[in-house]
């Protein structure tokens, strides 16, 4: 099933607010970093925008998707439904990560389902054939593809590794610090999470209940090493949070 839902036409000062963002999220971005000013401008004038309400479906499972998608705004939820019917956490996006990319390169459908988790959430979705183009003229970009997919296959060895016969405490605390390396923001605290994480979430993420998940956190919790607020994490002590994930 193709994506559902509008492009939002914005006035013309979003527009070109809009896209600035883009344009430097997406000059930021692993590998994309490296690519020639005007290949990044060529991609972010082919792109269309795409606002989505909280919980609208971006692309499912299976479906065509032959497209690059860059977060701007909110948060992508990755996800996977399993045949007991629960869903199975593969990850959170956040501005200025990209998706689609397995897709658009074999052709074949979408890997995983992707839905917004927040209100006016905004995405800008590159047409594959354009990328195709671009290649061609411009190497750095497949090393752009080759370098995204190559530490996306380190962080799925790394999930791999925490397999189900570790001690679900660590289990978290490696998912954790994988987190902070990402998406962790230093504060006067400790290292703010950029995401709104439950705890429903994460047994989700670590395939078991939330009661589990909920003993696994007040353990971290009672050790000193993180906070929840609210959704919100905070690694209080980053250093034995990464001794913890490395025992």
């Amino acid at each position: 099933m193709p994506p559902t839902g509008s492009v939002k036409t914005p006035t013309k000062h979003g527009s070109e607010s809009r896209r600035a963002v883009a344009r430097t999220l997406l000059g930021q971005a692993l590998g994309f970093r490296d690519c020639r000013a005007d290949t990044l401008e060529a991609l972010i004038d082919a792109g269309r925008w795409r606002t989505l309400s909280k919980g609208e479906v971006l692309a499912q499972r299976g479906s065509p998707f032959d497209m690059l998608c860059l977060i701007v705004e909110g948060s992508i939820e990755a996800s996977l439904l399993r045949h007991d019917g629960h869903r199975h956490l593969v990850s959170f996006l956040q501005p200025g990560d990209v998706a689609g990319m397995i897709s658009m390169l074999d052709g074949m459908g979408h890997v995983n389902d992707l839905c917004a988790r927040s209100k006016g959430t905004t995405v800008l979705l590159i047409p594959g054939e354009t990328i195709r183009s671009l290649r061609e003229l411009d190497p750095a970009l497949t090393r752009a593809f080759e370098r995204q997919l190559a530490f996306r296959s380190r962080m799925l060895y790394e999930r791999l590794a925490s397999d189900p016969s570790m001690q679900l405490e660590l289990r978290l605390a490696r998912l954790l610090q994988t987190l902070s390396v990402i998406y962790g923001l230093k504060r006067p605290e400790g290292v703010l999470l950029q995401m709104k994480i439950a705890q429903s979430d994460l047994g989700d993420w670590l395939g078991v209940s939330r009661q589990r998940a909920n003993f696994a956190v007040q353990q971290l919790r009672k050790d000193g090493l993180i906070e929840l607020r609210y959704s919100t994490i905070t690694i209080t002590d980053p250093g034995k949070l990464a001794e913890r994930a490395r025992l």
